[in-house]
């Protein structure tokens, strides 16, 4: 399947909605932690969604580098483009 990065954005904020309290607001700029409040088991299940969701694997290091709903949909594309399943 090939992905745009506005699809893999729709993706990951579906994913997350499960995992946020229902009268936060969910948005590229949302931090997972800080605002969304999604604990270290919250970030381990949608590390597992995401990788059904995308059939990729993410390697424990990647999740430093992200840290708002943006970076998550950032990351997820590039490993997409790096496989040549992402159109432009």
């Amino acid at each position: 399947m090939t992905w745009t990065r506005e699809r893999v954005r729709e993706e990951v904020i579906q994913i997350l909605k499960p995992h946020v309290q229902a009268d936060t607001a969910l948005s590229e700029t949302s931090h997972l932690v800080a605002d969304l409040g999604i604990d270290s088991l919250g970030v381990m299940e949608v590390v597992a969604d995401l990788e059904d969701k995308f059939k990729l694997h993410i390697p424990d290091d990647a999740l430093r580098e992200v840290d708002t709903v943006g970076d998550v949909a950032k990351a997820i594309t590039t490993r997409l483009q790096n496989e040549g399943r992402l159109a432009e």
